[in-house]
């Protein structure tokens, strides 16, 4: 009876359909240059299995067999690499607005991003209405409400915490947890000295709670200093970048790499200051990185009184020589093997959603990294910062479908990033179209 059983079901295994045929049916994406977020070389003529959301098999066409059914997409002279994540964004614009500014943000090829520090209760609720599919965007991590000190920076910013006693920071941490935030973040910057710093001992409670909690801390910082204070704390998530110095050392490079520390270095909000004000064009005639801008953003930039006063209100002969010290400290940590993630601060205002993350792209290759090595930044890194690089970051068998389809090679040219032909986000084609409409 067992040796039937056995042999019905072994000769039922080879008269039935493939595995492939039950379940959500098979997309094959032929032909293109995979550039799959490994540190492997590009893949020519690739092909890559999709089934529901998650990639199935990837490689060169003669080892990935194409089902007979599957849904065959001719991509014979494009370029695929992974979603982008951009790990400092913003949300400025209303609530109302939200959800056309993250649908631009996901259109253009941001399939995963991390906000941080300025979601109030209203923004929350826009941000898990998202998550719940209610309407297109990349998928978001939020830190709710940041960290900083009475009167210190972001100065503009209202709906931030700043309490004044270790106490009070514990209970915030708190209430944070019970809001289900995915990180604490906390402002460390005095901004050249005129704006009071978050104290060490509200800085300690911040992390030790955290710690209870079991959320992870993000430092924005400035001066070298908080890295050793913080990284000693176990804090090894910074955003930007040491400015209180031109270059570092050989012994903080050394212990960035014993700590195991990472740093976002946010170079396009250092930029934001004077380059499109200057430059209005590089935004204007850029119908889809409008899309990623509130209305009364748009309307600024076309205004030239509004350019001409936002370029008088800050120092730009400050500004403009950080833009380089920022990109050095980007290039030392390049140059010692360090970890670099990739985030813009794109708030949709300022600095446009989407738009923001390219740019980014393009000031880390200006800073020395290879177009290669940016866009690992920006796809397999961000993903480990995030601790989900075992399912996304790369275009593999078994991580989720989040790639970008373009017309051009941005290992040639990173600037080719925005050369984009289509978007898929878990295994389904995006409406580019629908989402960069602007009203």
């Amino acid at each position: 009876m067992r040796t039937l059983l056995v042999l019905t079901v072994l000769l039922g295994a080879c008269a039935g359909p493939a595995p492939e045929e039950f379940g959500p049916p098979v997309t094959a994406l032929v032909g293109a240059r995979l550039i799959d977020g490994t540190t492997a070389g590009p893949i020519d003529d690739a092909v890559i299995l999709i089934q529901g959301e998650r990639i199935t098999a990837a490689g060169r066409r003669a080892a990935v067999k194409v089902p007979p059914h599957a849904q065959v997409v001719d991509l014979a002279g494009k370029h695929i690499l992974p979603g982008l994540i951009d790990l400092h964004v913003h949300y400025e614009p209303s609530p109302e607005e939200m959800p056309r500014i993250l649908g631009a943000q996901l259109a253009l090829g941001v399939t995963g991003v991390r906000s941080i520090g300025t979601d109030d209760d209203a923004r929350l609720a826009v941000l898990r209405k998202a998550q719940l599919g209610e309407f297109p965007a990349p998928t978001v991590w939020t830190a709710g409400l940041g960290f900083t000190a009475p009167g210190g920076h972001p100065i503009s910013q209202a709906d931030v915490y700043r309490p004044e006693r270790a106490d009070d920071a514990r209970i915030l941490v708190k209430e944070l947890g019970v809001r289900n935030v995915d990180f604490i973040k906390m402002w460390v910057d005095s901004k050249y000295g005129s704006l009071p710093k978050i104290s060490l001992s509200v800085r300690e409670a911040i992390v030790h709670e955290a710690v209870e909690q079991i959320i992870p801390v993000v430092a924005h910082i400035f001066d070298e200093a908080d890295v050793y204070h913080l990284g000693e704390l176990g804090v090894v998530d910074f955003l930007h970048s040491v400015r209180d110095k031109g270059s570092v050392d050989r012994r903080f490079l050394d212990y960035v790499g014993e700590k195991g520390i990472w740093f976002t270095p946010t170079l396009t909000v250092i930029e934001s200051n004077w380059l499109l004000a200057e430059n209005p064009q590089l935004i204007m005639k850029d119908a889809e990185g409008l899309a990623g801008m509130s209305a009364e953003a748009r309307a600024n930039f076309q205004d030239p009184a509004w350019r001409e006063q936002k370029l008088a209100s800050v120092p730009l002969d400050i500004l403009k020589p950080e833009l380089g010290v920022s990109q050095r400290f980007v290039k030392q940590l390049d140059d010692a093997g360090l970890f670099i993630g990739l985030g813009s601060d794109s708030n949709g205002a300022t600095i446009p959603a989407g738009w923001g993350t390219h740019n980014e792209l393009r000031l880390l290759v200006e800073a020395g990294l290879s177009p290669r090595d940016a866009i690992l930044a920006g796809t397999a890194r961000s993903a480990m910062r995030l601790n989900i690089g075992s399912e996304r970051g790369r275009l593999v068998p078994g991580f989720r479908a989040d790639l970008i389809v373009l017309d051009a090679d941005p290992l040639e040219d990173i600037n080719n990033t925005r050369a984009i032909a289509r978007v898929m986000q878990g295994g389904r084609w995006v409406d580019r179209e629908a989402l960069l409409r602007t009203p």
